[in-house]
């Protein structure tokens, strides 16, 4: 019988327990759901930008580059946290979801 949580440490994973591999995949998921939050405030103070200033577009756009490449990391983090999650408490992840992905049109 599997089971999703628990204080009992998974075997293999020293003394990370169910709810500590769960803990940190709910970190993971907010880290990577923050790049959203990013993206969405730059956008905000580019468009608060009274008129056009290369300078200003040139600093969002390198900005949304690097929330970009973040965002990528922080996503693999968390599929990488939420597999070994679910991998621990016993719960089977379906075989069509691909262990690579590109960051096109996914959360």
């Amino acid at each position: 019988m599997s089971s999703t949580d628990g204080e009992t440490p998974v075997a293999a994973l020293g003394p990370l327990t169910l709810e500590d591999l769960a803990l940190r995949s709910e970190k993971a998921y907010d880290d990577h759901m923050a790049t959203y939050t990013a993206t969405e405030v730059l956008h905000k103070a580019f468009m608060a930008t009274p008129a056009y200033d290369q300078d200003v577009v040139d600093i969002v756009d390198a900005a949304y580059l690097l929330i970009r490449e973040y965002r990528v990391k922080t996503k693999q983090e968390w599929r990488t946290a939420s597999r070994e999650w679910a991998t621990a408490a016993g719960v089977e992840i379906p075989p069509e979801l691909p262990d690579t992905f590109d960051d096109e049109g996914e959360v």
